[in-house]
């Protein structure tokens, strides 16, 4: 079962649909959406420098089980089959309450 502030390693689509690479996401949705319409909602988690607001520098991304410093893009998120993530870590408690606050302030 799918939780939120999971990492996992999915097919991650480009958002201007130009091609599709693997990598690390981050779940953001409950696990009664995902046992009912098998569906994870998850965000962009990269290598890259912080860009703006709507992304958190991880503190901790080795307990998370990212390879490198990371971060989380709260404004790219994507919907997958839960069939096609593999877990490969989870974010600590003060990690995931900072991007539960970044998603607070981007969704409605």
């Amino acid at each position: 079962m799918l939780t939120p502030g999971e990492v996992v390693v999915t097919n991650f689509v480009y958002s201007d649909l130009s091609g599709a690479k693997v990598r690390p996401a981050l779940v953001v949705s409950k696990p009664e959406f995902v046992v009912a319409t098998g569906l994870v909602v998850v965000a962009a988690i990269s290598g890259q420098p912080v860009k703006n607001a709507f992304e958190y520098r991880l503190s901790d991304w080795e307990e998370a089980g990212l390879n490198l410093p990371s971060k989380v893009c709260v404004g790219k998120l994507f919907t997958v089959n839960s069939g096609l993530v593999k877990k490969i870590g989870k974010l600590n408690e003060n990690d995931f309450a900072e991007v539960k606050k970044l998603l607070a302030c981007t969704l409605v």
